[in-house]
């Protein structure tokens, strides 16, 4: 879809933080114009894949402004758990992008074009929020995918979300994007403790089922950015769940992509493409302000969300992202503290688990494969030395907590 400055722009997020007044009330006029714009330039239906060359939530979040000012997530890695990535396709040549994941799984179409939108919304050279970030791609299987390929060993998976975590901390993710729906599990809890701990922001998506659907997205999960849906116009979507775990939204589409079994031109909506479109944001934040810490820029996706009150709710958590803001705010002036630890309602792991986590004094036990491989045990427990648990690491005595004032 070419890009056409008559289109007018909405004079939000990479506009800067100054004005927000004035942008709330051109909201819907601007947003009317770009649906406009975007019904007048849809393609054609065609044999021959043309991928688009922007989206309209480049102009929604002046992507293009942000690229002026150098913000391109360069220097920052990002790592996207999904589908298989198809690195071939037009929308990502240029991108940096490397396949890690540990296993090759038997994906449906849909499932390897769901991957290739993801991330196209985080690098591709056209509309990709963070263009210059190196990305790191993991395969994992969900439902609807065809076979676990060769990604089952001896009855275990090797492609579970909780693997792929920690994995991708191993290699030095800094921001990992998760657009799947999962099934709750200690190893899974223990993967969002290991990435909290090491500073790795998780941002996944909060699901397309119009209901609270907390219990079934990583977002239940403390620390993990739950991300909904608003619409181009800045109201919350239909389509779009919500609960405890939601901390922020952004928009959801329309997305411009194709229809992988008939390689013709195709829209979708999605909390999805909110949620790559967040962990993008960040990677920009990141670059920004590299002195920060994670826990900083926790805490200005918090306080510089748009919201008035600066409340939360289960619709759109703290409020809407603004990216502008994010890279116009300097987090230096918030304390380093995670301020999504505690959820609403209750969340796991504890702030305990992560401490305990951290100083190596979780103990462990016959469920040892359900902590990362990485964990050291630093504890004064005798009898995990005299009968050592199979990988693991141990350190008697060593751990901080005990020369902590």
């Amino acid at each position: 879809m070419p890009h056409t400055p008559a289109t007018p722009r909405c004079p939000r997020m990479f506009a800067g933080v100054a004005g927000r007044a004035a942008r709330a009330l051109t909201t819907a006029a601007c947003a009317l114009a770009l649906a406009v714009g975007a019904l007048a330039l849809a393609p054609a239906p065609a044999q021959a894949y043309d991928p688009p060359t922007t989206q309209g939530y480049f102009s929604y979040y002046h992507f293009d402004a942000a690229r002026q000012r150098g913000y391109t997530g360069k220097g920052v890695t990002i790592a996207l758990i999904d589908g298989p990535v198809d690195t071939n396709a037009p929308e990502l040549a240029g991108a940096n992008i490397t396949d890690k994941s540990q296993c090759k799984v038997g994906s449906t179409p849909d499932d390897v074009q769901h991957a290739v939108d993801m991330a196209a919304i985080l690098v591709s050279p056209h509309f990709g929020v963070a263009p210059d970030a190196t990305l790191y791609t993991y395969q994992t299987s969900n439902a609807s995918t065809e076979s676990s390929g060769t990604c089952s060993s001896g009855g275990e998976r090797l492609d579970t979300i909780g693997k792929l975590i920690n994995r991708a901390i191993d290699d030095g993710a800094q921001i990992i994007s998760i657009s799947q729906s999962i099934d709750p599990s200690d190893e899974l809890k223990w993967a969002v403790t290991n990435a909290t701990a090491h500073g790795v922001i998780i941002v996944a998506s909060a699901g397309n089922k119009s209901i609270d659907d907390n219990s079934n997205h990583m977002g239940q999960y403390s620390g993990v950015v739950g991300v909904s849906a608003i619409n181009i116009d800045g109201t919350f979507a239909s389509y779009s769940s919500w609960g405890n775990g939601v901390v922020t939204a952004a928009v959801g589409g329309p997305f411009d992509s194709v229809d992988p079994n008939t390689n013709e031109p195709a829209r979708t909506n999605g909390t999805s493409n909110s949620a790559a479109l967040v962990a993008g944001m960040l990677a920009l934040a990141r670059q920004k302000w590299p002195d920060a810490t994670p826990n900083q820029i926790l805490q200005l996706l918090v306080h510089t969300a748009l919201n008035p009150n600066h409340d939360w709710n289960q619709q759109t958590g703290y409020g809407p992202i603004d990216g502008g803001a994010l890279v116009n705010t300097d987090p230096s002036q918030y304390p380093d503290e995670n301020p999504i630890l505690d959820k609403p309602g209750g969340s796991s792991p504890t702030a305990k688990e992560i401490q305990d986590f951290t100083d190596g004094t979780i103990t462990p036990n016959l469920a040892r494969n359900v902590l990362p491989s990485s964990y050291v045990y630093r504890g004064t427990n005798d009898e995990i030395a005299i009968v050592p648990t199979e990988g693991l690491t141990i350190h008697l005595g060593t751990s901080p907590a005990y020369h902590r004032k």
